[in-house]
């Protein structure tokens, strides 16, 4: 049985192609009722069980244990740590206490490629901390922060001296969420993404923007749209330096991926 470890729309493309091509058995996890609602069609293929909540080191061990996981496939994003060195560390020790059985979990993961954002108008940072400091230098700047919901507790002290407009998902919880840590509706963008390189520059136009805060997320998910609209609006770029971490086998593309999994036997 396959374990796609899922969250981004990479994992429901990675779902669709093994469908496709395998018979075998496949859960697909997400961490929010959100991500599982994105997934609603696929539920209903018997070969597919959906998981939709956050799951603690307990549960993802009898994931693999009940469900007989041969494969886990991480496809979850790029930020998402928690959940890998999780799920990293849990391989490693299930595969050391079934040395004497000859059964190996197998773990690949999928990493989108990253996108050469260049030099000019680009500012990198190692988190939002250190993004923060650098925005408190300045007042009375509109700046557009992409980074979610789980975000505005750690950025809201921009406000204070600058004019900080958020794009979130358009859900009650997330909405709820800015609004209890003190974000005005005119400043709530409730949109679901990904957006084209015209709708971003439609955005930075019309709330005049000076810099968009995003992560080094890769080419899909709509990272070089949202890069081509500042380039032609000269906007400068804030972006929060992808983590890295030892994940082993990774694959930058989903053919790569497949013609990988085809060779399994899981």
């Amino acid at each position: 049985m396959i374990w796609i470890i899922g969250g981004t729309k990479d994992s429901r493309d990675i779902l669709d192609e093994i469908l496709k091509v395998s018979k075998e058995k496949i859960v697909i996890s997400t961490a929010t009722e959100y991500g599982g609602k994105l997934l609603k069609d696929v539920g209903e293929n018997e070969n597919v069980e959906v998981i939709s909540e956050r799951l603690n080191v307990i549960q993802i061990e009898k994931i693999i244990s009940e469900k007989n996981i041969g494969l886990i496939i991480d496809a979850s994003h790029p930020y998402a740590q928690n959940i890998s060195k999780i799920v990293i560390s849990m391989v490693s020790f299930l595969n050391e206490r079934a040395k004497s059985e000859k059964k190996i979990l197998k773990y690949i993961r999928f990493e989108r490629k990253m996108l050469d954002y260049g030099s000019e108008n680009v500012f990198k940072f190692e988190n939002v901390k250190e993004l923060v400091e650098f925005l408190n230098q300045f007042e009375n700047k509109n700046i557009l922060s992409t980074l979610g919901s789980n975000a505005l507790e750690d950025i809201k002290e921009i406000r204070e001296k600058n004019n900080l407009f958020i794009r979130i998902l358009p859900t009650a919880s997330s909405i709820e969420n800015a609004e209890n840590l003190g974000y005005l509706p005119k400043n709530i963008i409730a949109m679901q993404g990904p957006f084209s390189k015209n709708m971003n520059i439609a955005m930075l136009e019309n709330f005049k923007i000076d810099y968009l805060i995003t992560k080094e997320s890769g080419e899909t998910g709509g990272e070089l749209e949202k890069l081509e609209a500042c380039q032609e609006c000269k906007v400068a770029i804030l972006a929060i330096k992808r983590p890295v971490l030892d994940y082993g086998i990774v694959f930058n593309t989903i053919s790569e991926l497949i013609d990988y999994v085809k060779n399994l036997s899981v």
